[in-house]
């Protein structure tokens, strides 16, 4: 008699644990932990894919690289600051607005949703190794390293 009681007993939780772990959920108050939505802010066209940067023929100062969908701010021989991010990891998140044209320029503005900080960066294409950075109404020269 025990050992029919036993089997009984784990019959019924095996079928009490089948029934409350099923899928359907129609509990309009359970919350569901979904994995957020991967958001691609940048999108850099080719030509200026790699790591750029100033030399002055003894020292190499790595400044910006960009990927395929990031782009990445290099403080030498300390840190990488993506901005894809830094993006995702301010309040309220951000946008990117970008714009190119005829594969020779790459503008975009950062813009986080807490604040009205913007960060505006402008590029342009001199050769395959070479792009020039806009800051503060001036052109600078960078090298691909």
């Amino acid at each position: 008699m025990k050992k029919t009681a036993i089997l009984t007993a784990l019959s019924l939780t095996a079928t009490l644990l089948t029934t409350s772990c099923s899928g359907n959920n129609d509990d309009e108050n359970t919350t569901t932990n979904q994995q957020p939505a991967t958001t691609q802010y940048f999108h850099p066209p080719t030509w200026i894919q790699g790591t750029w940067g100033v030399t002055n023929g003894t020292t190499s100062n790595k400044l910006y690289k960009f990927t395929a969908d990031d782009f990445i701010l290099l403080v030498t021989g300390v840190s990488e600051q993506s901005m894809t991010g830094t993006i995702k990891s301010s309040p309220n998140g951000g946008s990117v607005d970008e714009t190119s044209n005829n594969g020779t320029q790459y503008n975009f503005t950062v813009k986080y949703n807490i604040t009205t900080t913007t960060q505006s960066f402008e590029f342009r294409k001199v050769s395959a190794t070479q792009i020039q950075w806009k800051s503060n109404g001036t052109w600078f020269d960078l090298v691909k390293m």
